[in-house]
């Protein structure tokens, strides 16, 4: 469930990029009027005020809607890494509930993501992931971006505008169409190598257009089973 909606978030924010190129495009054409306008007065802005205010009133509102685009794209971005963190964590929690038990099992809970993923493959197939290649980088970076975003403390930044391209911090907490999709792909990879290490088939819900399914089966994201008694 959460990989699959992380890879619907992901194309979502993909459309959203249409959205603010749309919109930067409507703010550049007010631009380019408001600079002809000044270019008829002789760059003189009080001798073209009545033609300029107009313009100047729409440009409040063409920001606002690069502002609304870039913001609506950036809780995609947000979500995806999210997401991926939360599928993984779920899954080798799912691995080591089945295959650990005791005292194993609890210390196990009490682990960091990143060593979960190092540790239960060298318990369970006596090896690991390297941690110098991918995908461990990329899932490594996945995990600092996840963390970065929940604990996320609000600071300020030095800012030209919209026409100066977005906010830098945003690439510090990977809230780009690259990174989210960087993050996609290193999950998917480290449930595909998991499996391989540990000698399991892949997640069933790993398949391509497994979110397609019909929403009226309901084992579309959860495995039901029937137990039936013999009285």
């Amino acid at each position: 469930m959460y990989y699959h909606a992380a890879q619907k978030n992901f194309k979502a924010a993909k459309r959203g990029s249409k959205e603010i190129e749309k919109a930067e495009k409507g703010f550049a054409r007010l631009r380019a009027k408001e600079k002809r306008i000044l270019d008829k007065h002789s760059n003189e802005p009080l001798g073209a005020y009545n033609e300029l205010e107009p313009v100047y009133i729409q440009m409040e509102g063409a920001e606002y809607d690069i502002a609304a685009a870039y913001g609506l794209q950036i809780q995609y971005l947000a979500l995806v890494h999210i997401l991926c963190a939360a599928a993984a964590e779920a899954h080798i929690n799912q691995i080591a509930k089945e295959e650990l038990t005791g005292k194993f099992r609890d210390q196990f809970e009490k682990v960091s993501l990143e060593g979960k993923w190092l540790f239960l493959p060298k318990m369970l197939g006596g090896s690991s992931f390297d941690q110098r290649s991918e995908p461990f980088q990329s899932f490594s970076m996945l995990i600092k971006y996840r963390n970065a975003l929940v604990h996320h403390k609000s600071k300020k930044e030095n800012w030209e505008g919209f026409e100066q391209g977005p906010p830098k911090f945003l690439h510090t907490l990977g809230l780009s169409l690259q990174e989210a999709d960087r993050s996609v792909r290193s999950v998917r990879l480290m449930f595909i190598e998991l499996s391989k290490i540990i000698k399991r088939k892949p997640p069933y819900w790993l398949r391509d257009g497994y979110d397609k399914l019909p929403t009226d089966i309901t084992t579309n994201f959860f495995e039901i089973v029937l137990e039936r008694s013999d009285a």
